[in-house]
């Protein structure tokens, strides 16, 4: 029995001695690249994509905004609540994306806490918010896209199907936020 564990053994050391040696070279692949960029930044990318649920609501302005005027170029949902304080970290975080990454990406944020105008209205000034916000306040379009936790947003591509979900609090400022983005959304 014990001349057949030895060489088992033996066997066992030489692989794990090649392995590492390979990952010294840069010749075998660390954990940290395989994961895509969408999967270590979070995103739980759909593998059949779907149309997007057209809805019409009316932003701060008192403006109907329907989410077929963004048909053509990618869109990002984000539900949030004034009383969200992950949700605020957020919306600061997304409000510091460069003029280019704004252009490339409509952001659209969905107020669902259906909290008063006027509240709303605060965190906005104290926010020193710039992005459109749309006023879901019977929460009717966060139970159609499904909603049960927030901060939550969606990603929309150019021909309106959504190809990803983002559930919780990201740092959107992070190095692999944009690429993850990207590699989700035909952004170029």
């Amino acid at each position: 029995m014990r001349k057949k564990i030895i060489p088992l053994l033996i066997v066992i050391v030489l692989v794990a001695l090649n392995t590492q040696s390979l990952h010294a070279k840069g010749q075998f692949p660390s954990s940290s690249k395989v994961l895509s960029a969408f999967e270590s930044f979070g995103i739980q990318k759909f593998q059949e994509k779907k149309e997007a649920t057209p809805f019409s609501l009316k932003n701060m302005n008192g403006n109907q905004i329907s989410l077929s005027q963004f048909k053509g170029k990618p869109v990002m949902l984000m539900f949030w609540a004034t009383w969200c304080s992950a949700c605020k970290e957020e919306i600061s975080l997304i409000e510091k994306f460069s003029p280019e990454k704004r252009e490339q990406l409509t952001i659209l944020l969905l107020a669902i806490d259906g909290e008063k105008k006027k509240r709303i209205q605060q965190v906005i000034q104290d926010l020193q918010m710039t992005l459109s916000v749309l006023l879901d306040e019977d929460e009717k379009i966060a139970r159609i896209y499904g909603v049960n936790f927030i901060p939550t947003a969606f990603l929309i591509d150019e021909e309106g199907l959504l190809v990803g979900k983002i559930v919780g609090q990201r740092d959107w400022l992070a190095p692999e936020a944009w690429p993850a983005i990207k590699e989700v959304l035909p952004i170029h």
